[in-house]
Formats: structure tokens, sequence, C-alpha cells
């Protein structure tokens, strides 16, 4: 397995990621991974995101992780600590959210710029990444299908997906901190189809030792979506 560190750029901004892909195959299917909320200890190497690289490249994916502005090695418009805190803690109450959309785009492209123009492109966000992956993925034609783990309903405005008709799997657990299974189930009703939610039991917000688990559903997920049922 290759793990190949890259810069991109949003707007102006010097963002840091990662390529991870198998040094014997030649993936045509790549997967775009959005880490959690930069102020609850999402970065590039969460524990679900890199469990997520290592598990798709074993499977053939070319997969790209990276950190939002202002999270390790990326660039930020706030100059310290202290402001990167303040600024990141807006987004958890829906302001600045758009740049991390904007990031996230940026991320996109850069993984388009590395791939055939027919290779097969999927989104997986973990929780404040699965609702910016998703924002983004709905407006882009090249997005096949989302896999959503702890999805925050009940935090943010999710209707932007009622009336996706993108491949969707959405990865809960019983106990999270983040979002409750009731809302889980009840936000999961108001989404519109194609949809498949799938239960980690045992498990809270960080699916620790279950990482693999959560990893596998997300690949096969990807691994039986055809170019042809893009939407």
């Amino acid at each position: 397995m290759i793990e190949e560190s890259v810069y991109l750029y949003a707007d102006t901004l010097k963002l840091e990621g990662i390529l991870t892909y198998d040094e014997d195959a030649l993936p045509s299917s790549a997967i775009l991974l959005c880490a959690p909320h930069p102020n609850l200890g999402g970065d590039m190497d969460n524990n679900v995101i890199t469990s997520i690289a290592r598990v798709s490249a074993d499977m053939g994916f070319l997969s790209l992780r990276f950190n939002y502005r202002g999270v390790g090695n990326s660039e930020s418009h706030e100059k310290d600590i202290v402001q990167k805190f303040h600024y990141w803690e807006e987004s958890l109450h829906g302001r600045n959210l758009m740049d991390a959309v904007t990031d996230t785009q940026a991320a996109l492209d850069f993984l388009l710029s590395q791939i055939a123009v027919h290779d097969r492109i999927f989104v997986a966000g973990y929780s404040f990444g699965a609702l910016v992956g998703m924002k983004m993925g709905t407006e882009s034609s090249r997005v096949l299908a989302f896999a959503s783990i702890s999805t925050p309903f009940g935090r943010y405005n999710l209707d932007f997906l009622s009336h996706c008709n993108k491949e969707k799997l959405f990865i809960y657990s019983q106990n999270d901190f983040a979002t409750t299974a009731e809302e889980t189930v009840n936000g999961f009703t108001k989404i519109s189809s194609p949809k498949i939610l799938e239960l980690i039991e045992n498990s809270d917000h960080f699916y620790r030792n279950q990482e693999d688990k959560v990893s596998q559903k997300v690949c096969s997920f990807f691994s039986h979506i055809k170019v042809h049922e893009r939407k």
C-alpha cells in the first residue's frame, strides 16, 4: 500500500492530503474521504478515515483524505490556535459551513485530476465530514454515491437530501453522542431513495475496534455501484 503526501488549493489556501492506493493495482474507482469536525478531534488521521483508506486500497480503490483549512499543516486565514478554534466552533452552529464545503470541493477537484475521465467517484464522510461531503456531492455530476457515517441528524439541516436520487449508505451506532439512534432512524425516513441504513452494534460515535467492519460495509457498497447508475 502506498500513501503519498499531496497538496491542493482551496481558494488561495494550501491544504494537505494523502493519496492511498495499492501499488500493484490500476484503480478505476476513487473515494474522497471527509474527516469529522476539527474541534472534535477530526483530521485526516482519524481512525475511521484511515481504516477506510487502507481497506479501500486493498479492494483496488484510490482514496484521498485531506485536512480542512487550519487543521494540521493546512493553511488558514486565522493566525493562531484560539482564532482557529473559534472559527471552527461557529461551524457547529451552521456558520462558516460553506468554507468546509469549498475545501471538500477542492479535494474532489484534485482527486478528479488524478484519475481517468470515466473512472467511478464516491464520497465517504464521517460525522461533520458526512455533511460537507454530501452537500458538495449532491451538486457534482461525477459523484455516483455517498457513504455517510454517524450522519449529524438533529444538528444540521439535511433537507438537501430529500430530493437526492444518488445511491446512499448511512451507517450509525446505538450510543452516538453526536446523534441518537432515534434521530438517525427518523431522519433517514425523510431522505429520498435509493438508500440503505446499517447499524453497527455494540459501538458508539468512535467505532473503536470496529473500524474495519465500517470500512468493509462502505467499500462493499461502493463496489456494487455501476457507472450506468449515475444520477
